[in-house]
């Protein structure tokens, strides 16, 4: 049986080859419309084909995919699967912007064990596994992702302002996020997909409140990274981390939280049920 460890860096591998396959199509898109209004490329299909083909191929195990979803009767009792998102942020793919990913999370027991999160745009690659901590490279086309150039995430807070800063999404504002930010006088930086969250990871923001519509996909391995980096989502409703693996794989509104912000004052006011603006 491969360690979590090894899945970690498979896993990596095969979001670098998907990658590439992505940018094949960058800046020459064939946008399609799916049932559920939003949009699908054909680089989203080629990255869920090769996907699919190297974890079944080197894993055996399950995959659920936003391209490809496990129905709740197949996957309910699973006791680890593979969750998806081929390329996250479509809408940024679309308009050549740089902040889409690629999202590939191992699900064991309703938490996320295995997360790797790839820009291929902008060549950043984010990954960590449970109890092993949480890691970053750039240049990989050049360098590769291997254990010796590994840069480990400390959840250290890296901006210069002394302000908070919170990621803030391109396309997917509502006037509850924005009565979020004025209230806590957040500084936003716009950035795109799972990125958000592997932002807060990296120390580039401090917090990110995600209060709309996502997708069990959407976090799953941005959120295994954020928390061995030593930071945490927390649901808005439950007051507790996401789970995975239900009935539904809509995620509830929730706020993700830097390694430096648990316990201050937005913590705080989410766990007393008083950090939430509503309109």
């Amino acid at each position: 049986m491969k360690s979590d460890s090894e899945l970690m860096f498979e896993a990596a591998q095969i979001a670098l080859g998907a990658g590439e396959r992505i940018m094949r199509h960058y800046g020459k898109v064939d946008v399609h419309i799916k049932s559920d209004q939003t949009p699908i490329t054909q680089a989203d299909m080629e990255s869920h084909d090769y996907i699919c083909k190297q974890l079944g191929k080197n894993t055996g195990l399950p995959i659920c995919s936003e391209e490809g979803i496990l129905p709740y009767a197949t996957r309910r009792d699973l006791p680890e699967f593979w969750l998806i998102d081929p390329l996250d942020g479509t809408k940024d793919f679309i308009k050549a912007s740089k902040g889409f990913s690629i999202c590939i999370a191992l699900v064991r027991d309703n938490i996320p064990v295995v997360g790797v999160v790839f820009a291929p745009a902008l060549d950043l690659l984010y990954a960590a596994f449970a109890g092993g901590g949480a890691f970053f490279w750039a240049n990989t086309q050049q360098q590769g992702a291997t254990k010796d150039n590994a840069q480990r995430l400390t959840g250290e807070r890296r901006i210069a302002q002394n302000g908070l800063v919170a990621a803030a999404s391109k396309f997917h504002s509502t006037e509850q996020t924005r009565q979020f930010f004025e209230k806590y006088q957040l500084t936003p930086l716009v950035c795109g997909s799972a990125l958000k969250i592997c932002y807060v990871a990296a120390g580039l923001v401090d917090v990110y409140p995600r209060l709309n519509g996502t997708k069990e996909w959407d976090t799953a391995a941005a959120d295994i990274i954020l928390r061995e980096s030593g930071g945490e989502i927390l649901a808005c409703d439950s007051k507790a981390p996401l789970l995975y693996n239900k009935e539904s794989v809509k995620n509830p509104y929730f706020i993700a939280f830097g390694k430096t912000q648990i316990g201050e004052q937005i913590y705080r006011d989410l766990l007393q049920g008083s950090a939430l603006v509503f309109a």
